[in-house]
């Protein structure tokens, strides 16, 4: 767990920003980030479903669009408030992700603190 620098914290605003896009109801959300090597930004929230379906998660939908080296982003909110809470990567968005080759993961933990996942695929 790290402190929030500024830089990252801003993203994941911005990431928190693109959850607070989902409108159906539910008592979080979720939206993902990616910075893929050109610069690019790229952006996914979490889908609504019954049951459990990793398609539905953020992270998973935003894989597609990444490419080797990118940095993601991942903030989960609370409906009403906009306070960060715990958006770590479950096991199979993670998979994923490193499947694309990606190089870092920043995860919201609260408002004053994230968690990274670093990928080595030396």
């Amino acid at each position: 767990m790290r402190k929030l620098h500024k830089k990252v914290f801003e993203m994941l605003q911005m990431a928190a920003q693109r959850a607070a896009k989902n409108r159906d109801r539910r008592t979080f959300y979720v939206g993902a980030i990616g910075i893929r090597r050109d610069g690019t930004l790229v952006s996914s929230w979490n889908g609504s479903s019954r049951l459990p379906d990793r398609n539905a998660h953020a992270e998973y939908r935003l894989a597609s669009k990444l490419d080797h080296g990118a940095i993601v982003y991942v903030a989960r909110i609370k409906t009403g408030d906009w306070s960060l809470g715990l958006a770590k990567p479950c096991l199979a968005c993670q998979k994923v992700l490193r499947s694309r080759k990606v190089k870092k993961i920043y995860y919201s933990i609260d408002e004053n603190e994230y968690g990274v996942i670093e990928f080595d695929y030396s």
